[in-house]
Order: C-alpha cells, then sequence, then structure tokens
C-alpha cells in the first residue's frame, strides 16, 4: 500500500476514534496508578491519625501493634483498602475496553472498507 492509498482509507472520523481509543488508553494507566498511590497515602493517613490520637491519650502509638490487638479494627482496615484498590481496577478495566472498543470499531470498519475495495476492483 502506498501512503496515499493509507490517507485515503484512514478517514477524519477514523482518526478522532484512534485518537479518543489512545486517550483513553492513557487515562486508564494514569487511573489505575492513582488508585494505587491512593491505597498507600490512605494508610499512612490512618497510621498518622492513630499515632496522633494514641500520644494526646497516652497509649502507645505503635500502629502495628494496635493493627494485631484489634482484628476487627484491622478487618475494616483491610475492606478500606482493597475497596480503593478494587475501584481503581474497575476504573482501569472499565477505560482499557472503551479504548478497546474503539480500536476494534475503527479495525473493522476498515476492513470493510477494504473488502468493499478488492470487490469493486475485480
Amino acid at each position: 500500500m502506498t501512503d496515499s492509498t493509507v490517507d485515503d482509507f484512514f478517514t477524519k472520523k477514523h482518526t478522532r476514534l484512534a485518537n479518543i481509543a489512545s486517550v483513553a488508553n492513557i487515562i486508564a494507566w494514569i487511573a489505575l496508578a492513582v488508585q494505587v498511590l491512593y491505597v498507600g497515602a490512605r494508610f499512612f493517613q490512618v497510621q498518622s491519625s492513630y499515632e496522633m490520637q494514641a500520644s494526646f491519650i497516652g497509649q502507645s502509638p505503635d500502629f502495628m501493634e494496635m493493627l494485631s490487638q484489634k482484628p476487627i479494627y484491622t478487618a475494616s482496615l483491610i475492606v478500606d483498602l482493597a475497596g480503593i484498590f478494587v475501584r481503581g481496577i474497575v476504573f482501569w478495566l472499565v477505560l482499557k475496553g472503551i479504548s478497546l472498543g474503539l480500536f476494534m470499531i475503527v479495525e473493522t470498519d476498515l476492513n470493510y472498507r477494504e473488502k468493499l475495495e478488492e470487490e469493486n476492483n475485480e
């Protein structure tokens, strides 16, 4: 194929859909990274909050010790952090699905155009 044939084949609509798909793919990875970082930030936020409260009350500010002594609080924290992580996975899956779907639409349309063009040339 020559470049002019490719340019005629790949229309402005194809370019627009491919650009949207690329942006959705990039945003998917950014959303996943942000949610993973948010899991870590949330853990450190809860830890520092506990340590601050424990120092005011006069208790031992050892967060890991408290987690080992209070399994219900530990389970609650794990569920909270897992919820944040799962939300990131869901965002990633949805945006990746949108990206792949748009790329498939473009590819399918190009395949139909190529097949139609081959039939017209015969």
